[in-house]
């Protein structure tokens, strides 16, 4: 049995975990998404995002650390009055996708998938949704990205800033 809880350090709370083969070797990875320590001062829209892990599993079969992000996923006050920004995390072989969402009248949401590249032994971000609807009038517009619009992006290096967004008229 994993250990996940020796990955959240400092702190930090398993907020969820999915099981998959992320880099196409037949052997069970580990997808982590951590929750930092709650800070009561934060005010809404203020915090500390969260840290997602791709756990690999190496020649001895336990898991090691291959790549994290600390900008995929928002901070728990970070998705307004919809409260916490966090989806969920979806894992395929060889890829995985992360949505979070939020907002009030204007809800938006955003999907990222990362697929793993044997050639550069790392997870390049390889599609992007983002979406946005008015509440009230259901206008929405959808805008989806590939690496042709955004060139290639690791894992590791991923800023959901740096990406267009998403706006209504």
């Amino acid at each position: 049995m994993d250990d996940l809880k020796a990955f959240a350090t400092n702190g930090a709370r398993i907020m969820d975990s999915l099981t998959g083969d992320l880099n196409n070797d037949g052997k069970p990875d580990v997808l982590l998404v951590l929750d930092p320590p709650a800070d009561s001062s934060q005010k809404l829209g203020e915090g500390a995002p969260r840290t997602v892990l791709v756990l690999i599993r190496g020649e001895d079969d336990q898991l090691h650390e291959a790549a994290s992000n600390q900008k995929v996923v928002p901070c728990a006050t970070c998705g307004g009055v919809s409260g916490d920004p966090y989806g969920f995390v979806r894992v395929e072989p060889g890829q995985f996708t992360v949505r979070n969402g939020g907002g009030s009248r204007e809800h938006w949401s955003d999907e990222f998938t990362f697929k793993y590249s044997a050639d550069r032994k790392d997870w390049l971000l390889d599609k992007a949704t983002r979406r946005v609807t008015d509440q009230d009038t259901e206008a929405h517009k959808t805008l989806e990205l590939t690496p042709k619009d955004f060139g290639s992006i690791t894992f590791k290096d991923f800023d959901p800033a740096k990406l267009p967004e998403v706006v209504l008229p």
